[in-house]
């Protein structure tokens, strides 16, 4: 099982998603990358402080994933971008706490895109979570 985060972890977040006849279902109109960045990293993952993982989503499909970090987090860009420290993003997929209300409360940043636009996925949001507890964080 890959650690969260990593390229091995994006690698298979996507391959879950595209496993998923639920997210295929809810995300069919989608278009758009998502790039999560993680902040806030413990030392030990050894992957420095901050890194981004950016989705190649279209149609309820994950057509790859790209992993950033350190010089290469200059380049990191997508058309929708949410930003939230690591152990948010670890409650997240552990299933404690729901992405929109998140957004909301702030505890996870809308940096680029628009969450009137994410608020209308709810259901594919969900879908993700179940694609991220099938990968793991660890």
């Amino acid at each position: 099982m890959p650690k969260f985060p990593s390229r091995e972890w994006a690698e298979a977040f996507c391959k879950a998603l595209n496993e998923s006849a639920e997210y295929k279902s809810a995300a069919a109109r989608w278009e758009g990358d998502i790039m999560f960045l993680a902040s806030n990293l413990p030392h030990e993952l050894g992957v420095g402080d901050r890194v981004a993982m950016k989705f190649l989503l279209k149609h309820g499909q994950c057509h790859g994933s790209e992993f950033y970090q350190g010089d290469a987090m200059s380049r990191a860009d997508a058309p929708y971008i949410l930003e939230a420290d690591y152990k948010t993003w670890l409650d997240v997929i552990a299933g404690r706490l729901q992405p929109i209300p998140a957004m909301v409360l702030g505890k996870i940043k809308v940096k680029k895109g628009s969450f009137s636009v994410l608020a209308q996925y709810v259901t594919a949001s969900l879908a993700m979570i179940k694609a991220a507890q099938k990968v793991g964080v660890q």
